[in-house]
């Protein structure tokens, strides 16, 4: 049974609630800073509402609006408290929509808009947990008119396949990458200059990058032991990655002595300037064998000109061009992923060149940050001119669509 809520056109009320746990450097806040500044430059007015992070200072630079709350917490006091502010703070700015990030903001974005009758969006672009309380959460907000966008089609089938979410309204929108910021031409050498001293690494040396989080599964052993095979004194890894709960960092660092690779593995806790990143580097992996959701360092990488190499693994193919841009290996093989190392760190320059354009005009093709932007506006639009529907039952499968 349907009930339709009819929200009348309210043209002065321009702003938009995002929710996301939050703003440390990281793909998702990434995306909702960069989304914020779009929001803004087309005229409205972002509210961001987070735990807080290094993000913040350019988000608010770019004037959108901050308000830090821990909205993850198992507090019941906390989560009362805290919803109750953002009621008032969305009385106070009446915005017309509100975008959650993450699933760990899905059911409180349910809750909200419901009392406030406003249409929602949550946007999941990394895997979770299947769990029972957390199918329940996402099946409600289904039921109360969510709508989902995910980065992958991967992500779309963890979903329906493995959250069993049945819905009418889950968006695969892709990725995008600003082809202005991540452009080989304006990264200057101070820059450089600045990322080899603060990694410590001598200048010209053959740098391969990885950045995904430090846990189990996510190849760090794997490519530590594919380095101790090709056995290049001139060869260097960066791991970029935190590490504040797993401990996994210590059990690395043992690692690297043991394979006698002390000097030559670097494992800062983040990256400020992604595109310097790319540029000292020869080749960026990932050769995860625990699936992700989206791939925005393999994206980075292509457009700064780089190769990579990523496991088939989740989302990872569904960002390069296999054969073209991307050498892709098995999850857990580590010959194979010493034979991509060594392939792709033989090229000759004249190949390198001709790489660098195809991964740029790859990324350029299928995940300019326009798309991405212009897609999700799209989407706002869309949730604004349709009434809100609320579901007293779960959608058939029949009625489905991406």
């Amino acid at each position: 049974m349907y009930q339709h809520h009819l929200k009348p056109a309210a043209i002065s009320r321009t702003s938009v609630l995002h929710l996301t746990p939050v703003l440390e450097v990281g793909a998702q806040a990434r995306e909702v800073v960069d989304l914020a500044i779009q929001t803004h430059r087309a005229g409205w007015r972002p509210l961001v509402v987070s735990a807080g992070g290094a993000l913040v200072l350019e988000a608010e630079r770019a004037a959108v609006r901050h308000t830090a709350l821990p909205l993850e917490t198992r507090s019941l006091c906390r989560g009362w408290l805290n919803r109750a502010r953002i009621e008032k703070l969305i009385d106070r700015e009446r915005p017309v929509l509100i975008h959650a990030h993450g699933f760990g903001v899905a059911a409180l974005a349910s809750k909200l808009a419901m009392k406030k009758r406003l249409p929602f969006l949550i946007d999941v672009t990394e895997t979770a947990p299947v769990t029972k309380g957390l199918k329940k959460a996402l099946q409600l907000a289904a039921n109360r008119g969510a709508r989902f966008r995910v980065p992958s089609a991967f992500m779309a089938q963890h979903l329906r396949e493995d959250f069993k979410l049945d819905t009418a309204f889950l968006y695969h929108i892709a990725s995008g990458v600003d082809l202005q910021w991540f452009d080989a031409v304006r990264v200057t050498p101070e820059r450089i200059h600045n990322l080899y001293k603060l990694w410590r690494l001598p200048e010209q040396a053959t740098v391969i990058v990885m950045a995904t989080p430090f846990a189990a599964g996510y190849g760090h052993k794997i490519l530590l032991e594919a380095l101790a095979d090709l056995k290049g004194t001139d060869l260097y890894v960066v791991l970029i990655g935190e590490d504040k709960t797993t401990g996994m960092r210590a059990a690395l660092e043992k690692e690297v002595i043991a394979s006698g690779l002390e000097g030559r593995v670097i494992m800062p806790e983040a990256c400020t300037d992604w595109p310097a990143a790319c540029w000292l580097a020869s080749l960026i992996v990932a050769p995860n064998a625990v699936a992700r959701g989206q791939g925005p360092e393999l994206l980075a990488a292509q457009a700064i000109g780089r190769p990579v190499i990523v496991t088939d693994c989740g989302a990872n193919a569904e960002f390069v061009k296999k054969g073209e841009t991307a050498w892709v290996i098995p999850p857990d093989d580590r010959e194979a992923l010493v034979a991509a190392l060594r392939e792709a760190l033989a090229m000759s320059a004249a190949r390198r060149i001709d790489l660098a354009l195809c991964t740029r005009d790859f990324v350029r093709t299928f995940f300019p940050m326009e798309t991405w932007r212009d897609s999700l506006f799209e989407l706002y639009d869309a949730m604004l001119a349709q009434p809100m529907i609320v579901l007293t039952a779960p959608l058939s499968s029949s009625s489905k669509v991406t």
